[in-house]
């Protein structure tokens, strides 16, 4: 029967608490994420199957880390933290209560808002080919990896692919400053090496460092 790697073949796999993960189950999405191919081999049975899916995982860091091997094929990440604005928690309490009063008039509240960023989407998508980034760009993509110390290729690579995004997202049709600013954010802050006890708030004002000593340099 076809598994999950399966259904998750051009789709999405949220794996919760992704830092938990058994060892051998970490190996075989390495292996998938890598090949873009599922092999299952069962009692003298090979079978194979095409298998590319966008990773999402959640952790709590306080609960263990990622090997870095899987940690490196995420390619973006991002801190979520509780709402500490008293007015904005009392929001979440509202919207809240009016989802469970009526779920469908609390759906067509927002149906508007929701069109437009979908829309907003769908022109990002097409202006995103147009986008090509220049030597000074990549030069400064490049520059910006080397000097947070991570390792390999893919951060660079990554960046790049997320500063184009961040552009088309904004109807820029070339990347600017920003664009790699917000990108650095994204891609480098769980691929840096970490001192012993070092909080992980550091990780952001070293990328801002590096980053503004590329970008006005």
């Amino acid at each position: 029967e076809p598994g999950i790697l399966h259904a998750a073949h051009q789709n999405i796999l949220y794996v919760d608490e992704v830092n938990l993960l058994d060892d051998h189950i970490v190996d075989i999405l390495l292996d998938v994420a890598a090949m873009g191919v599922n092999t299952v081999e069962r009692e003298g049975v090979s079978h194979s199957h095409p298998s590319r899916f966008i990773l999402v995982g959640t952790m709590n860091p306080e609960e263990g880390d990622l090997r870095p091997q899987l940690l490196d094929r995420f390619g973006l990440s991002v801190m979520v933290y509780g709402e500490q604005d008293p007015a904005q928690r009392m929001e979440v309490i509202k919207r809240r209560l009016a989802f469970g009063d009526n779920p469908a008039e609390f759906v067509e509240t927002y149906k508007e808002s929701e069109r437009a960023l979908h829309d907003r989407l769908l022109e990002a998508r097409k202006l995103l080919p147009t986008i090509i980034p220049s030597d000074d760009i990549l030069l400064k993509i490049a520059s910006i990896s080397v000097g947070v110390g991570v390792d390999g290729h893919r951060p660079d690579i990554t960046m790049m692919h997320t500063a184009r995004a961040h552009a088309a997202f904004h109807g820029r049709s070339q990347i600017i400053d920003d664009d790699i600013k917000v990108a650095a954010r994204l891609t480098l802050k769980h691929r840096m090496r970490r001192l012993p006890f070092e909080e992980q708030g550091h990780d952001e004002d070293r990328i801002d460092t590096v980053v503004s000593a590329v970008i006005e340099g």
